[in-house]
């Protein structure tokens, strides 16, 4: 009788270990933190990026990015176990439902992103694909998870300021508001008006002194109306006549003749 029950005793145990090997529980939402690191195989670093990329967007739109990184999923298609993950952790806004979530199963060497239905549209899955062969595959590859999953963080980060249409770090509620631009202080207006009015006086100043040194005088011409500056004083004229050959001073009907 012993027997018997020591031998079911151990079959409850092998079926409990074996259900425990074969389901794979969907991991509680990590507090005060987008990213669980149940592989171990991220820095606190990577946590931290990742934190900070996700803060600046839940304040500017509301999106979020979470990360999670397991060994295996059970029975589980990676592709099911990332689309639990995110729905059990509620990843992005309640009501745009724009979250992110990157899933690496490192004893599988899979990976997987899930996408809200509120991103769909913008980010269809040949371009999450593109994404992640970009930016992920070569760091994941190599096992060097730490860049694989900040350049990918990175650059979803990017494409969903695109969608939104906001600037990185820029907010538009929810987080703490922008400090008002700076006015310049009175004295510093004050200033700049009376250096404005001495530029003003002095260019005045130097026109007039201009004017009176150097008065402006149109002469008449026979030919030509009235020019500027002043022809030179007759004396030099006739002068510089002298050196000149005379047909240039026969008046037009002469030049008509020739």
């Amino acid at each position: 009788m012993k027997q018997a029950k020591r031998a079911l005793a151990g079959l409850a145990l092998a079926a409990a270990l074996l259900t425990g090997s074969v389901f794979a529980a969907v991991p509680a939402a990590p507090e005060n933190s987008c990213v669980l690191d149940e592989a171990n195989v991220l820095s606190e670093r990577t946590e931290q990026a990742v934190n900070d990329l996700t803060i600046a967007l839940d304040e500017a739109c509301g999106a979020q990015i979470g990360v999670l990184t397991v060994e295996f999923t059970g029975d589980s298609t990676t592709a099911d176990f990332a689309v639990d993950t995110f729905n059990a952790w509620g990843v992005g806004d309640p009501d745009k439902n724009n979250g992110v979530l990157l899933l690496l199963v490192t004893g599988a060497e899979d990976y997987y992103c899930a996408v809200g239905t509120g991103l769909e549209k913008d980010l269809t899955p040949q371009k999450v694909d593109d994404l992640l062969w970009n930016n992920l595959e070569e760091g994941f590859a190599k096992g060097d998870y730490d860049a694989g999953v900040t350049a990918f963080t990175n650059a979803m980060y990017d494409e969903l300021c695109d969608i939104y249409g906001v600037q990185p770090g820029q907010s538009t509620g929810g987080g703490a508001p922008a400090p008002a631009p700076e006015r310049p202080s009175f004295a510093a207006r004050v200033g700049s008006f009376f250096t404005l009015t001495i530029l003003l006086v002095v260019l005045i100043f130097l026109v007039v002194l201009g004017r009176i040194l150097h008065p402006v005088r149109y002469v008449r011409t026979r030919w030509f109306g009235y020019s500027y500056p002043p022809l030179p004083p007759r004396r030099l004229w006739r002068l510089w006549r002298r050196f000149l050959p005379p047909v240039l001073f026969l008046p037009p009907q002469e030049f008509r003749r020739l």
